[in-house]
């Protein structure tokens, strides 16, 4: 078959479309969904994809060796028609907006419709391929874009000179070089899908960022403190500075950052395109690629870029430091205002632009109730005489209320939504941001199963006392105004091991009807730089949002005392107790640190406690107790059972030492098919005490 042959049979297919043959077409070749796009894109994006199809049939025409004049005249006819539909659409177009915003060149923008039409139009590609060869399916080159619009050499060169420069269509993205042709005009220019479904009206996001990535929702009626009043009244005026700034917003997580941007920017007529760095997997190559499908939306859109919680970008230090870098370039390259999101503040970026710190706080408790009546919506007079409390215990803003409450209602199912929802609602999404840095524990034991000095167990009331009625004390008689940061209650548990220091912990969790987190140090205490800031970070800010009780487990692990700086070692670790020092202080929920060395601990704890509670060893009444309690279950008893002489004879057993004694002679009675007895149980805490270290002494035993 002759290349003339082949130019006559492509010439058969059809010309412009009509109404009713748009909406018969068959699926473009890319992922698009036209219900998502706008009638009037939709036209004018055919309408163009058909204009660069009779185009490359009229320069298949131009080529021939015997070009064929009727077939000439009536392609030249048809798209003249055609071009004239298009003067009429083109105005206020997506297409026509991005040339302005971008300043492009005529050429410029018709080089943007051939490389669309050639990746999305199944039709263009065949006579892109007698016209380039085999090539035209890597992309449009400069030189098959030339023969396609019947350029001259001038308007060729040109087009080249601007393409193969710091070009705004390469340099947003919005068109990608492919190939490594060794001749300039022979490099492939490839449209990306993102491109090609915004030109025709699509608006789901680029599907670059991972699903990561999307248009910031601004809340109906949003509710506001007068703290989030005040700066939300700074915001238009930093946003529209100039130089344009980089805006870092510090504040906890679901405080509601983004939509406080995002209301601002609508309000200026600007849309806010979000990343969030949680959703991106790890590693350089995968951020580098979600930043580039970033600008891409955002040039495409004309909207503000939002990284959301920056300090993600942390932990072993080659990679974080290739992310930062990488994010600076981005953020300066950028026109416009650029907006981060933190929950540290003072985190630092090596970027040159100016920057702007704004701090966005969790709103107030009548904000807060006002949230969730809003987001309850028809659910909320039923849970009104409750709203109060619910509004007290959880830190949480409007995106923190808004997921609470949605995944409530998965809870509830088909019953009225109650109480007991919400909280598992706010659980559920605790756990989801604690991740593997902390475990719930659940609590089984009760207060009777405790055995405490009475001056120990009323420094214990007085903890829980504390945080039971710190809403009536701190904002309803006005004791806030005198603590310099937190109204949250720090308290550490110090003594031997056995004596109930964790057990306590949970009780007053299960008093205080919270969620008891256990911090696992082995997650959270990292050899890397700022990595175990960033991990605690995360746990304090969960942990307060959702009213739970946080135990640090040997606690001086963490915060040993600071030592002289010898080595950087020695600095970077006094770094890590600073910074545990000042996120104590100003925690707004309870936790509480055990240990077994208090003198390890760093005395500049001791200030921000509000309890240090020492627990001693039980003497011989508490012991006899414990023995006692420990024995009333359900189990088979031989004979009498002398908790006194337990006591005395095993006089350095702590609550715990006595609970293990007791199961193994438990396990002892049911391996030998009879009851406990107290020659079992001595039995059984000879055991103990040999795993102890201790030896009984002469005629004991």
């Amino acid at each position: 078959m002759t290349s003339h042959s082949r130019r006559i049979e492509l010439m058969e297919t059809p010309a412009i479309l009509d109404e009713a043959a748009l909406a018969d077409a068959a699926p473009l070749a890319w992922p698009y969904n036209p219900g998502l796009a706008s009638d009037a894109d939709l036209q004018l994006f055919y309408r163009e994809l058909e204009r660069i199809r009779l185009r490359a049939m009229l320069a298949i025409e131009r080529i021939s060796p015997a070009p064929d004049a009727a077939a000439t005249a009536r392609i030249a006819g048809e798209l003249a028609s055609l071009e004239a539909t298009l003067a009429e659409l083109r105005p206020g177009s997506r297409a026509h907006a991005l040339a302005v915003r971008l300043a492009l060149h005529d050429d410029d923008l018709d080089l943007l419709w051939t490389a669309v039409a050639l990746a999305a139009d199944p039709l263009v590609l065949p006579h892109a391929q007698v016209l380039g060869g085999a090539e035209a399916r890597r992309g449009l080159s400069l030189s098959l874009y030339a023969l396609i619009a019947e350029l001259d050499g001038s308007r060729a060169r040109a087009v080249a000179h601007r393409m193969l420069g710091a070009h705004p269509l390469v340099r947003d993205h919005i068109l990608t070089w492919g190939g490594d042709a060794q001749a300039a005009s022979a490099r492939p220019l490839i449209a990306p899908a993102r491109t090609i479904t915004w030109l025709a009206g699509g608006e789901q996001a680029d599907d670059a960022m991972f699903g990561a990535g999307r248009v910031a929702s601004v809340a109906p009626n949003a509710e506001l403190d007068a703290r989030q009043v005040a700066t939300a009244q700074v915001l238009p005026s930093v946003l529209a500075a100039l130089p344009s700034p980089l805006v870092v917003i510090e504040g906890a997580t679901g405080s509601g950052r983004r939509t406080a941007i995002a209301t601002v920017a609508q309000a200026l007529g600007i849309e806010v395109v979000v990343l969030d760095l949680r959703r991106v997997p790890h590693g350089p190559a995968a951020l580098e690629t979600a930043l580039v499908g970033l600008r891409r939306e955002c040039r495409l859109r004309d909207a503000i870029p939002l990284i959301s919680d920056i300090d993600e970008i942390s932990g072993p230090s080659d990679d974080a430091e290739l992310a930062l870098r990488m994010l600076a370039r981005v953020i300066d390259d950028m026109p416009g205002p650029f907006v981060v999101t933190t929950g540290r503040p003072g985190f630092e970026l090596p970027v040159s632009r100016s920057l702007v710190r704004v701090h966005w706080n969790v709103p107030d408790t009548a904000t807060r109730r006002a949230l969730w009546l809003r987001a309850l919506g028809p659910d909320a007079p039923a849970l009104d005489a409750q709203l109060d409390g619910i509004a007290v215990r959880y830190h949480l803003g409007a995106g923190g209320i808004g997921r609470a409450v949605e995944s409530a209602r998965l809870f509830a199912g088909a019953a009225p939504l109650a109480r007991g929802h919400i909280i598992e609602g706010v659980r559920t999404n605790i756990a989801e941001r604690l991740g593997e840095l902390a475990t719930r524990q659940d609590v089984s034991q009760t207060w009777d199963d405790l055995v405490l000095a009475p001056d120990i167990l009323d420094q214990v009331k007085m903890v829980t006392a504390r945080v039971r009625h710190a809403h009536l004390v701190l904002e309803g008689w006005g004791f806030a105004a005198k603590l310099p940061k937190g109204q949250g209650v720090a308290a550490l548990f110090s003594g031997p091991p056995g004596t109930g220091k964790t057990m306590v912990a949970g009780l007053i969790a299960r008093e205080l009807d919270l969620e008891l987190y256990q911090v696992d140090l082995s997650k959270v205490v990292s050899k890397w730089v700022g990595e175990t800031e960033k991990q605690l970070a995360k746990i304090f800010e969960a942990a307060e949002a959702g009213h739970a009780l946080l135990l640090f487990d040997e606690a001086d692990a963490l915060f040993a005392k600071r030592t002289d700086v010898k080595s950087a070692t020695d600095r970077y670790a006094n770094l890590e107790v600073n910074y545990l020092l000042q996120r104590i202080e100003s925690f707004g929920g309870v936790s509480i640190l055990t240990t077994n060395l208090e003198a390890s601990i760093d005395p500049a704890l001791r200030r921000r406690l509000a309890a240090n509670i020492v627990f001693w060893p039980p003497d011989a009444d508490e012991r006899q107790r414990l023995w006692r309690r420990m024995l009333v279950s359900r189990a088979p008893m031989g004979g009498v059972i002398d908790a006194r002489e337990l006591a005395n004879e095993f006089d350095e057993m702590t609550g715990a030492n006595i609970r293990n004694a007791v199961l193994a002679a438990a396990f002892l009675a049911a391996a030998e098919g009879q009851p406990i007895t107290q020659a079992r149980l001595e039995r059984a805490a000879r055991g103990e005490y040999l795993s102890m270290g201790r030896v009984l002494g002469k005629g004991r035993g």
